[in-house]
């Protein structure tokens, strides 16, 4: 059996054949996508697929009906494609511009940055000895030893809550200390 013969007893490819319906399917993928030559690439992948398909074509509804239907999926899936590329390459852009950014930027403190910024350790130092021994403790192992709250509570061998309330109470004489 040859292949004209083929498609000509099957409906699918007899619609296809039609002029009108290969323009339907155009329009109904330029209605989606809003761009022309997309919209032509979109109506020829769904002739393709229509084709390669079309034994799964069941006749309980028209063939332009599926037609249409293939066309929708296959304008769809442009679409959804067309977002991907423009959202990875936006992102692209996004990295680049701050890569750009990051290299340019000059990221060494100004004399004048290091020197208050020795000034601030200075007096956050002499407002924490300055702190009761409990508090200064805490300080101490949590911020400058970096411990977390179980592992200082064992050390200090208090519980992990009065850690943290002993934390709280520290912070809050730091911030009065260091405002006046």
């Amino acid at each position: 059996m040859s292949t004209h013969s083929t498609r000509t007893n099957n409906p699918v490819s007899a619609e296809l054949c039609r002029p009108q319906a290969r323009e339907r399917m155009v329009h109904v993928a330029l209605s989606i996508l809003r761009d022309g030559a997309e919209a032509e690439d979109a109506a020829h992948d769904a002739v393709q697929q229509a084709l390669r398909r079309s034994e799964s074509f069941r006749e309980e509804s028209l063939v332009s009906t599926w037609l249409h239907r293939v066309t929708v999926n296959a304008a769809l899936m442009r679409a959804r494609t067309r977002r991907r590329a423009n959202e990875r390459a936006a992102a692209n852009d996004q990295t680049v511009q701050g890569d750009v950014a990051e290299w340019l930027e000059d990221s060494s403190p100004t004399p004048a940055a290091r020197l208050e910024a020795q000034e601030d350790r200075s007096r956050l130092q002499a407002a924490v000895a300055r702190l009761n021994r409990p508090y200064r403790d805490v300080i101490q192992l949590c911020v400058f030893e970096e411990l977390a709250l179980p592992e200082a509570a064992r050390s200090l061998g208090i519980t992990s809550r009065a850690v943290r309330t002993r934390m709280c109470r520290a912070r809050a004489q730091l911030r009065e200390r260091l405002a006046a």
